[in-house]
């Protein structure tokens, strides 16, 4: 039976490879490009009923925002503030991603 290495061998001996670390920041930014609500909120180490407090609702409002398809600007808006982020949006224009122009509604725009 082969022997258990430790997480930190493990991690060592693949970031000396050639090319490693930039083959994992690019699989990192994939993995926050396709990040959902409740992945970044888990990642963060903030409970549904932390971030519910923070926005005065209740903790199955959060698991409801999370698992919906749609949501409004401000809900989103507010969910990201109460998780130290801002919401920003863009329009991207074309396959290639050349014409990206910033988007500002509502209290963004002010």
């Amino acid at each position: 039976m082969p022997k258990a290495k430790n997480y930190k061998e493990l991690h060592q001996r693949v970031v000396e490879r050639e090319g490693a670390l930039k083959r994992l920041d690019a699989l990192r930014e994939e993995t926050l490009v396709e990040i959902g609500l409740f992945e970044l909120r888990r990642v963060l180490d903030v409970s549904q009923e932390d971030l519910a407090a923070k926005l005065d609702i209740s903790q199955s409002a959060i698991s409801q925002l999370e698992r919906a398809g749609d949501l409004k600007l401000s809900t989103l808006r507010k969910y990201l503030e109460k998780l130290g982020a801002r919401l920003e949006l863009t329009a991207v224009f074309g396959a290639d991603e050349e014409r990206a122009v910033p988007i500002h509604i509502g209290e963004a725009a002010s």
